[in-house]
């Protein structure tokens, strides 16, 4: 059971890996680079609407596992990477504010979205590699 936890813990967090690199590293440069910036603003939003909350939910199910694989330092940093998704998702990709005494930049939209959920990955490889040791 403990060995069975521990697999789902890391493969779960491998997968928010994933997500984290596709979208940090191929979909946010790409959308940025192709379209223009405010249309490209509004597929990142969209897509931080779409799937930051499921990659919360997986990194929050990565903790559950790592919990009950005795992992509970590896829990710990997983269910932190669980909040820093949500944060992103929440902070981030709503935004319809009006902007203030002028306009709003989105030469750096890309930077912000983007890098903000890159940091999540070390978080994310912390937990893997707690998880592993059972710490």
């Amino acid at each position: 059971m403990q060995a069975t936890a521990t697999a789902v813990a890391i493969v779960l967090a491998g997968a928010s890996l994933g997500w984290i690199a596709l979208f940090s590293f191929v979909l946010s440069p790409v959308a940025f680079k192709t379209f223009d910036a405010g249309r490209a603003e509004r597929l990142v939003k969209h897509v931080m609407n779409a799937g930051h909350g499921v990659l919360g939910l997986i990194a929050f199910a990565s903790a559950i596992a790592a919990l009950l694989a005795g992992a509970v330092a590896g829990a710990s940093v997983a269910a932190v990477g669980g909040v820093f998704a949500f944060l992103c998702k929440f902070a981030l990709a709503p935004r319809e504010d009006k902007p203030i005494k002028g306009h709003r930049v989105l030469k750096t939209a890309r930077i912000v979205a983007s890098g903000l959920t890159a940091f999540i990955a070390p978080v994310l490889i912390a937990a893997i590699v707690l998880t592993v040791m059972g710490i």
